[in-house]
């Protein structure tokens, strides 16, 4: 998972349902700078008619992948952020959170807390 990959909440927690945000909703990530093993995620068109779009962090480890983003590159994104820190930056591959220079976040695989 990457910034503007489509991804979906693939369980139910109080803290995102009061936000509207319910198991199963798809939403894309819209900010990809993983401090707090989360990503910040938009999701549009929910169940609540006041609001357009909700934005929420959700932690990696409870968000699958429903599609991935192939028209950026690594580069890309670098290239276009205010402060192209590539410490920062980070996206999922194969249950590690890295950031844009490879180094693991978490130490043991899709445990996103190690």
């Amino acid at each position: 998972m990457k910034y503007l990959d489509k991804v979906r909440v693939a369980v139910s927690k109080p803290e995102y349902e009061k936000e509207g945000v319910f198991k199963g909703e798809t939403g894309t990530i819209i900010l990809a700078e993983s401090r707090a093993n989360t990503f910040m995620v938009v999701f549009e068109n929910l169940r609540d008619e006041d609001n357009d779009e909700v934005m929420h962090p959700i932690f990696v480890g409870d968000l699958d992948l429903a599609k991935e983003n192939d028209l950026i590159t690594d580069q890309d994104i670098l290239n276009a952020l205010p402060t192209p820190d590539p410490h920062w930056w980070c996206k999922v591959e194969d249950g590690f959170i890295k950031n844009l220079l490879g180094e693991k976040k978490n130490k043991i695989p899709y445990d996103y807390e190690s």
